[in-house]
Formats: C-alpha cells, sequence, structure tokens
C-alpha cells in the first residue's frame, strides 16, 4: 500500500459523511459482572440502566458512553459441542493475541498534569496500565479490561496545527509506533521541572546505556521498557 504522511490533515479536513461525534462503546460478554464494575472503577461510571441483562454506564452528561451486555445466558443455552467451541474460541481470546478485529479504544486527557493524575488516582483504585508508550505525537498508557480489550488513555504533545507538525518526532513517518516508555519515571521528570519539550522526546525515559523498545517490539513486549 503506498505510503501517506499528511501533516497538512490534521485541523483542515471535514468529511462529508463526518457524524456529529462517538459517542458510545458497547461490549458482549460472558465475564459481566467484572466488565461492570472495570469500568466503573476506571472512569468512575455511574449506570443509567443496570441489570442482569445489560449495563448501560455514563461518566458525562450523556446518557451513556459504555454499554455492556451479559451473553453468559446465551452460552449456557447453547447445546454441549457449540458451548464447548464457544468456551475454547473464549479461552483462545484470553491466551493468544489476535492479529485480526478492534485492537484499542481511545480516550484523550489534556494537558499533561491531568492525565498523570488520571494514572495516580487509576493507581489507587488498583488499577494499572499493562503498557505505556510514546507514539511520537501523543503518549498513552493503555489499561486492560477483563476480557483483555485495551483501553488507552493518552496526552497530545502538540496544541496547536503548527505544533502539531512540530511535534511529531522525526523518525514517525518510519517509525508511528513509537518506544516503550516508564511513566513513573516521566513523572519524576516533570516534577523536576523537564521542560514539556524534553518530556515529549521518545526513549526519553531510558537508562543511559540502554535501547529502549520500539516498533512492533515494543507491542509484542508491552510490559518491557527497554532493551537488555
Amino acid at each position: 500500500m503506498k505510503k501517506i504522511f499528511n501533516k497538512n490533515l490534521y485541523l483542515n479536513f471535514k468529511s462529508d459523511h463526518s457524524p456529529d461525534d462517538f459517542h458510545h462503546v458497547a461490549f458482549k460478554t460472558t465475564n459481566y459482572e467484572a466488565m461492570v464494575n472495570f469500568y466503573k472503577c476506571l472512569f468512575g461510571c455511574e449506570p443509567l440502566y443496570q441489570s442482569n441483562l445489560i449495563t448501560f454506564l455514563a461518566y458525562d452528561d450523556e446518557h451513556h458512553r459504555i454499554a455492556i451486555a451479559n451473553t453468559a445466558n446465551i452460552l449456557e443455552d447453547l447445546n454441549i459441542i457449540q458451548r464447548n467451541i464457544m468456551k475454547f474460541k473464549i479461552f483462545l481470546n484470553k491466551k493468544i493475541p489476535t492479529i485480526e478485529g478492534l485492537d484499542h479504544i481511545s480516550y484523550r486527557i489534556n494537558p499533561i498534569d491531568k492525565w498523570f493524575d488520571f494514572y495516580f488516582n487509576a493507581k489507587e483504585r488498583g488499577l494499572k496500565p499493562l503498557w505505556t508508550v510514546n507514539h511520537g505525537w501523543i503518549s498513552g498508557m493503555y489499561y486492560k479490561d477483563p476480557d483483555n480489550n485495551l483501553v488507552e488513555i493518552f496526552f497530545e504533545h502538540f496544541s496547536s496545527e503548527n505544533e502539531f507538525k512540530e511535534n511529531i518526532s522525526p523518525d514517525f513517518e518510519d517509525e508511528p509506533i513509537g518506544t516503550n516508555m516508564d511513566i513513573e519515571i516521566l513523572y519524576e521528570m516533570y516534577k523536576s521541572g523537564e521542560s514539556f519539550n524534553n518530556l515529549i522526546i521518545k526513549g526519553n525515559t531510558v537508562p543511559d546505556g540502554k535501547k529502549p523498545l520500539s516498533g512492533l517490539d515494543a507491542v509484542k513486549n508491552m510490559k518491557k521498557k527497554y532493551k537488555d
């Protein structure tokens, strides 16, 4: 496929067929109570409606942002062969990373101090990200829900069209995935007064003499912060 890198697209494009905004995400799960509790804990959600069948969760003035449907009864209603096949598929989904389908859902929190606040507040509630990565234009932390879906919380490296063009890392065109990072080290840098430009440099939390994991290596080794 032809490579395209059009920095001028940002803030200068709107499709004729675009919706007003993105509204909600919906999940089907046999792990119903754990999924509902996870999103309540992650975002401080309150249920607009909750039953044994389905829950609609809100975290702002919209009627719901997350819907979670309980499919456990459907699973039990299958015949024994269908049920065992489905249970095996669910097992594989949890144990083996897939190479098709939705990778993650993503939420923006700006500026960087609010992003740090989210991390530490979630940590106090017992939630730690599986993956923290500097993508080169945004930095994200990825939480894994009970069904192994990834939820990204990111801050942007820019606040205007010009900053967007300037603050994409120079190697973004050839390596758009990014480098793994240590958010606690980044926070210490932030507290010490490091400039924002230094805080968004890829590989900035790696010890001297080590190299950051980047690209597909970073994806395959999400918990590692740098190469041995």
